[in-house]
């Protein structure tokens, strides 16, 4: 038995002594936790000399973030080229569409080409907010740059030297001979020269604000010179005032008279350039100046014309009857000495002016005049893609106005309009009834040329004039309609009072109401015309319309 409990004692002995290790480890790990002079880590991880912020210099992560600015450099760059591609493309494009709606001379440098094009594009935009201050600016840089011998304007040779000091270009407005120059060239340059005087009628008179460098039309100019100034649209700057503005631009007569002086342009060039030159002399109340200028223009158009064989009587300015058909400058120079007598008030001299000239143009041709055909050069394929992708050409010369013209849809209109003219003169001077025959005549007549489909061929002028001649026409009847429909109201009121005491008397011989009923007749055409007024287009389809049912 004794041996048992000696063993029995050692057992114990031995497993009191591991127990008391046991807690012996556990209070000195315990201790040592709360001391904190050893952490606990997890299984197998790598201890780390330096702390988590100087890890982050450390070689790999230097790689990383190498690699993300180097991808973030790649990314950007790739995007912002795609961008610039992607409006290039459309500058491309755009300035295509511009050309080929207002086309330049191919010889002309990049940017007067540019300039042109925007120019033309403010004076008749698409939104139809036009803005001639900005189509004179560029018009006016396009003709300084034609006549710079470094930007196109070789051979160009001033006819003067004297210049004027005060102006920004003192050499702005001398006459040049550009003679030298090719048609197109010409053409062109014609065209800017136009286009900026047209530009200086519309902005004549506006002031500058020295102070603040702003342009204004003077309506809202504050001074003595305008007491009652029109309020500023919201949105704008404050109305400048009278002593702190200047005159903005020069008058449109600067460029008129360069233009009647330059040496290099056609017959026709200077026939239209003096007939708009006489409407601004009328614009700004000078009728003399107006009427010597449509005498030159009357003589540019007979220059070659041997003074015994005018087609016109020099006194009257009456179309002789057996006379060669006139030519298209004298019609036009004419027909707006007529319009310039009429407005005079001489309508016994306007009224057979008139009627001679519509009766010249009734007799003109009605089939265009014949060109030569040229047999078509049959063109590889390849040529003909590098043709599609190629800008258009510059269009071809219009007539000089030397050859009488033939009855085109611009044709039909002028007569339309001296329809209207004729019926008017008729109408004032008491032949009411042929006043308005004459008037309907001509807005049948504008009509019908508006509904033409070839009248999408032609220029947009020439839809412009049928325009204007259908609208002017739709006015004068439907005043002329309205007066004599409000005298008949006036009759049959007079009419009624008399029957009470007349109680024999008769009905009225005069078909009662009969101006009401045309003025609802002029009320339906109005309605069935204003399509060929306006250009209404349907609205575009978008990506929400093929979602619907």
């Amino acid at each position: 038995m004794a041996p048992r409990l000696i063993a029995r004692k050692i057992v114990f002995h031995q497993a009191g002594s591991r127990s008391r290790c046991l807690r012996s480890f556990a209070n000195q790990s315990r201790l040592t936790t709360s001391t904190g002079s050893r952490p606990s880590l997890p299984f197998l991880f790598i201890p780390r000399a330096s702390p988590n912020s100087v890890r982050c210099y450390t070689s790999e992560r230097r790689r990383w973030w190498k690699h993300e600015a180097k991808l973030v450099v790649r990314y950007t760059l790739t995007l912002w080229g795609v961008v610039v591609c992607v409006l290039t493309i459309l500058f491309a494009v755009n300035e295509e569409v511009v050309e080929r709606e207002f086309p330049t001379p191919h010889e002309w440098h990049y940017l007067t080409r540019k300039f042109l094009r925007d120019a033309n594009n403010f004076k008749d935009p698409k939104n139809g907010e036009v803005n001639w201050a900005r189509a004179l600016e560029l018009s006016r840089g396009v003709v300084i740059r034609l006549e710079d011998p470094k930007t196109g304007g070789q051979d160009v040779v001033k006819l003067s030297d004297i210049v004027d000091p005060s102006l920004e270009v003192p050499g702005e407005f001398i006459a040049c001979d550009i003679s030298e120059k090719s048609e197109e060239w010409r053409r062109g340059y014609y065209e800017a020269i136009m286009l900026a005087a047209k530009a200086a009628e519309h902005v004549d008179g506006w002031q500058r604000d020295i102070t603040r460098n702003i342009v204004t039309p003077p309506e809202f100019v504050i001074g003595p010179s305008n007491p009652h100034p029109t309020p500023i649209p919201p949105g704008n700057p404050s109305a400048p005032r009278e002593e702190d503005c200047e005159l903005a631009y020069p008058s449109a007569d600067n460029w008129y008279t360069k233009i009647l002086a330059t040496k290099g342009l056609n017959s026709r060039q200077m026939v239209e350039a003096c007939l708009e030159y006489a409407s601004f002399m009328e614009f700004k109340s000078n009728p003399q100046g107006a009427e010597s200028l449509y005498k030159l223009a009357l003589a540019e158009a007979t220059a070659d014309v041997d003074p015994k064989k005018l087609p016109y009587d020099p006194k009257t300015l009456v179309l002789k009857d057996r006379a060669e058909p006139p030519s298209m400058n004298v019609l036009s120079a004419l027909t707006a000495m007529a319009n310039h007598v009429a407005r005079k008030g001489d309508i016994s001299s306007a009224l057979p002016m008139y009627l001679s000239i519509l009766k010249a143009r009734r007799s003109l041709s009605n089939d265009p005049p014949r060109t030569p055909l040229s047999k078509a050069k049959r063109e590889p394929i390849y040529q003909q893609m590098l043709n599609f992708f190629a800008p258009p050409d510059y269009p071809p010369p219009p007539p000089d106005g030397a050859l009488p013209p033939w009855r085109s849809t611009l044709e039909r209109c002028q007569e339309a309009a001296l329809n209207l003219y004729i019926g008017e003169i008729l109408y004032a001077t008491g032949s009411r009834d042929e006043g308005l025959a004459w008037t309907r005549d001509g807005v049948d007549l504008a009509e019908e040329q508006l509904r033409n489909p070839k009248i999408n061929e032609d220029s947009r002028g020439t839809k412009s004039t049928c325009r204007n001649c259908l609208s002017t026409g739709l006015d004068n009847w439907s005043i002329m309609v309205s007066r004599l429909a409000k005298e008949e109201k006036d009759k049959k009121a007079t009419g009624s009072q008399s029957s009470v005491f007349s109680f024999w008397s008769g009905p009225s011989r005069e078909t009662e109401g009969r101006w009401e009923a045309e003025e609802a007749v002029i009320q339906d055409r109005v309605k069935r015309t204003r399509e060929l007024l306006e250009d209404v287009q349907a609205p575009k389809p978008g990506i929400v319309s093929y979602f619907k049912v």
